[in-house]
């Protein structure tokens, strides 16, 4: 149950990447536009898998589930979760902050509105916010459990992290004439409004991995 409730929460800091929502959003602006999304959705699905699987295949073998490898296994977690509290923190004082509401430079624009679905796949494994998937990763690692655990746990993942960009595909694809007028605007909220629920969730997710981690070093 820890498991998959970890994996919901880094899921859901995830799919609140605002970034990756600004870029997206971006991206179904470009003359591909449906191709390009359904690309970038691929691309994102093919890095979590291979994320996945290799921290299942890693988590199961017998270095890693020995004294020495577990134990460097449980302060990488310590370590993540440090590093997720310190962004929380940072991005909580920044909440405030001035932002440019365009989200991303002309120049950036300009390059995404060239992209092929080719290119917009390859920007989908590299806008994968792979901070939190690495920590999703070590935590299936760390709490090794059997492989039909471990596929509900990716499930839920890969459900939860891209539903927010899953919903505004779905929305721009219905509605395109609506989707167009508005999704400037959910841009300009994404990069106003969503760092301080970024920063609450981030933190968390940090003090949640900390005291995992400390736990299992301790033996508890």
């Amino acid at each position: 149950m820890s498991l998959l409730i970890a994996i919901v929460a880094l899921g859901l800091l995830a799919s609140l990447s605002p970034t990756t929502l600004v870029v997206f959003i971006m991206l179904l602006a470009t003359t591909r536009a449906h191709a390009n999304a359904a690309a970038f959705l691929v691309g994102w699905t093919i890095s979590l898998i291979v994320v996945f699987v290799a921290s299942y295949l890693i988590g199961g073998s017998h270095t890693v589930r020995s004294g020495g490898g577990h134990t460097v296994v449980d302060l990488v977690e310590v370590v993540l979760g440090l590093g997720l509290g310190y962004v929380g923190v940072r991005k909580w004082r920044g909440r405030h902050l001035p932002r440019q509401p365009q989200g991303a430079s002309h120049g950036l624009a300009a390059r995404i509105d060239r992209l092929n679905p080719t290119a917009a796949l390859l920007l989908g494994i590299l806008e994968q916010p792979w901070t939190l998937t690495a920590a999703a990763a070590v935590v299936v690692v760390h709490d090794h459990k059997a492989a039909l655990i471990v596929i509900i746990a990716f499930a839920a993942f890969t459900v939860i992290s891209t539903a927010t960009v899953a919903g505004i595909y779905i929305y721009f694809a219905r509605r395109p004439g609506e989707a167009e007028t508005h999704l400037e605007a959910l841009r300009d909220w994404l990069v106003k409004g969503s760092p301080a629920l970024f920063a609450a969730i981030s933190f968390l997710v940090g003090v949640y991995l900390v005291v995992d981690g400390v736990l299992s070093l301790a033996g508890i």
